[in-house]
């Protein structure tokens, strides 16, 4: 299949998440927590670095963290607070890019300042973005790979966090979605970034989307065929997911319905909705409650199936949604360690390598970028007969 054919499934898969979303708006914040956790933590994991989403939830909860992945939860922390409120980067868009490169810088590294893209090149990609807004993936990947390719690919976990904000800033701008939270004034406190709901219009996750189903390669200047390959089939079995959690909320209203008058079910449910992930200080700090009632609450939902613990422990315990859990709990097979690249696999992971130190940085000139969008525009002929109206044609 070509790339234009798998670019409109995409859409076609990508539009239906969304309007599901916009019209559940508990549904919408519960997803895409969930959703940014694992999309923190697979970023980080593309380039290699050794990270589990139980490490990294522990650290996020209560500053406890496997000690070696200590540095690398903390890479992932960063994250997980600039996806979760990635804010419009078309409003904004050198903010928004600066707040990007500073989540995506590991964590101990200080970035060479003579080697930094100055405001009118951030600009400049965030405008590549802005121009084919009426195409939300396409706009979130040509604008990740103007940046990757300015950037000389210096951080490819900063050209996944700029595909994000530019596809869901363009679900707003064609009235898709509506206008996301400003992003915190910090980012980076454990407490805040783990609590705080998911306030945001992307729909594609793309380190997920590379992972899920057999590893490949993040790459926005080629294998444009390959991404939207993968992402069709991980927006495929996020829409089964999404009656997954449709049932798990339905549940947890269920049992806040049957409880009687005086007990404060119903608000712990509501803390639930925003925050799948908690512990017992949690829940007494956040609707004001004793330890021990608070315990009592969790252990009706777990009996009813709707919590489950993810520590598997007796002390400092922490609980989550089903869906989540049975992805972040140690003995799930889904917390297995990312799958191994074949041989051919590892030689591209090589290649990539090589070209983020040595060639792009010599080939680097406009006419070489151009000639790599006038590629992917030949790669998606045919597409814009099908999108050619976009936003404001025809008025004056």
């Amino acid at each position: 299949m070509d790339a234009g054919a798998l670019l409109l499934r995409c859409e076609v898969a990508a539009g239906r998440i969304d309007g599901i979303l916009l019209a559940d708006p508990d549904l919408a914040r519960l997803w895409r927590t969930e959703t940014a956790l694992q999309e923190a933590s697979a970023s980080v994991g593309l380039e290699g670095e050794r990270i589990s989403t139980t490490g990294m939830v522990m650290r996020l909860t209560s500053n406890l963290a496997i000690e070696e992945e200590s540095r690398t939860t903390e890479m992932a922390l960063k994250l997980l607070s600039v996806i979760k409120r990635p804010g419009n980067i078309f409003n904004a868009p050198v903010e928004a890019m600066r707040r990007i490169e500073a989540a995506a810088m590991p964590v101990g590294r200080a970035k060479d300042e003579t080697d930094r893209l100055d405001d009118k090149e951030l600009s400049l990609i965030v405008e590549e973005g802005r121009r084919w807004a009426h195409v939300p993936i396409l706009a979130g990947w040509r604008a990740a790979a103007v940046y990757a390719f300015r950037s000389r690919r210096e951080s490819p976990v900063a050209e996944r966090v700029v595909f994000m904000a530019v596809e869901g800033a363009a679900r707003h701008l064609i009235g898709f979605s509506p206008v996301p939270s400003a992003p915190p004034k910090e980012d980076g406190d454990a407490q805040a970034s783990l609590l705080m709901p998911a306030s945001a219009s992307w729909v594609l996750a793309p380190s997920m989307a590379l992972g899920r189903n057999g590893l490949r390669i993040w790459s926005p200047l080629s294998n444009v065929e390959g991404f939207l390959d993968a992402s069709c089939r991980a927006l495929s079995q996020d829409l089964g997911h999404l009656g997954t959690l449709r049932h798990e909320l339905a549940r947890l209203d269920k049992v806040a319905a049957n409880v009687s008058g005086r007990s404060r079910m119903g608000d712990l449910v509501a803390l639930l909705k925003k925050q799948p992930v908690v512990n017992s200080a949690m829940v007494c700090e956040q609707i004001g409650v004793s330890r021990r009632t608070s315990l009592v609450l969790i252990e009706e939902l777990v009996e009813a199936s709707c919590l489950m613990n993810i520590t598997v422990r007796r002390s400092a315990r922490f609980w989550a949604l089903p869906s989540l859990a049975s992805q972040m709990r140690p003995s799930a097979p889904s917390r297995r360690e990312m799958p191994r690249a074949a041989p051919q696999e590892k030689a591209a992971v090589s290649l990539e390598a090589v070209r983020r130190s040595g060639s792009l940085q010599e080939q680097f000139d406009e006419d070489r970028l151009n000639r790599i969008m006038e590629n992917l525009d030949a790669a998606l002929a045919g597409l814009d007969a099908v999108v050619r109206r976009r936003p404001g044609e025809g008025e004056s």
